[in-house]
Parts: structure tokens; sequence; C-alpha cells
């Protein structure tokens, strides 16, 4: 009898353990809502009154590229890069795929902005766009890299 309750109590103990304890070498499931969520805190602090607002939503090494100018390479740089922009009226990210694993993502998709403010808005840009999102210390997701390319307009 003592040897059934024990045999029981194994097998018990053994299927919750199965079945109440992720392996931890399986990563949990990508959350692609986690990504969307900063991309709107991207495009709140594009728009912000602080034109630099934006940089710290990117990593302290992130690199910028874009087309015909030199890589854009940590948070000094894309600060004196905000410095000398317009300011941002309007802006969007639209993202047409967003995958990632662990605390790396990425994302692909089109941006539009509109560059200075009421009534001095002076232009719209509209690119596609690669983002290279890792998830910080604090928990974060901020963009490492980002690379974009002009559509022609209508595009």
């Amino acid at each position: 009898m003592a040897a059934i309750r024990l045999l029981g109590m194994l097998l018990f103990t053994g299927l919750v353990g199965c079945t109440s304890v992720q392996n931890p070498r399986t990563p949990a499931p990508f959350d692609t809502d986690q990504i969307r969520a900063a991309e709107r805190r991207v495009t709140g602090a594009l728009v912000a009154p602080d034109v630099t607002a934006w940089v710290y939503e990117y990593t302290e090494d992130a690199v910028l590229l874009e087309p015909g100018a030199p890589p854009v390479s940590g948070r000094a740089a894309l600060l004196e890069l905000a410095r000398s922009m317009k300011p941002i009226a309007s802006a969007a990210i639209n993202s047409d795929h967003i995958e990632g694993s662990g605390n790396v993502a990425y994302s692909y998709g089109t941006a539009v902005w509109i560059s200075g403010r009421s009534p001095d808005a002076t232009s719209t840009t509209r690119v596609r766009q690669i983002l290279v999102w890792r998830r910080q210390a604090d928990g974060v997701w901020r963009i490492a890299m980002e690379a974009f390319l002009p559509l022609e307009a209508g595009k």
C-alpha cells in the first residue's frame, strides 16, 4: 500500500513538474505588441516639444544609416543630428513585418514624417525602413540600428 502511495505521489509530482515549469532553454514566445508599443513611443518622441526626445528611444550605441551620408553612430552623434533638424510636426511608423527572439527584434515597413511645425511645415518625407530593436536592461525596447531609403511620391 505504501509503495502504491509513493508511486502515485511520484507520478503526480512528475506530471505537475512537466506541465507547470517551462524549460529554461525554451524562450518565451515573442510578443510583437511590445515592438508596436515601442514604435508608438518613438513617434510620440519625434513630435515632442524637445527636438532631441527621440534620441533616447535609441540605444547608446545605435547606428543610423541614410542614403548618401556616413553612418551616424552613438547617442552623442544622434543628439547632434537632432539639434540640426527641423522640428517634426507629425510622424508615423507602419511596420509590415515584425520578428524577434529574446532581446533582439527587427521590423520593416514604411515611415512618414512632416518636417517643420505649423505654419512652417515644409516637407513630407516617406521612407522604407528597417529597424533593429534591442531590449535594454531596464526592459525597454530601443532602436539599435535604423536604415531607410526614400520612397518616391505616391508609393
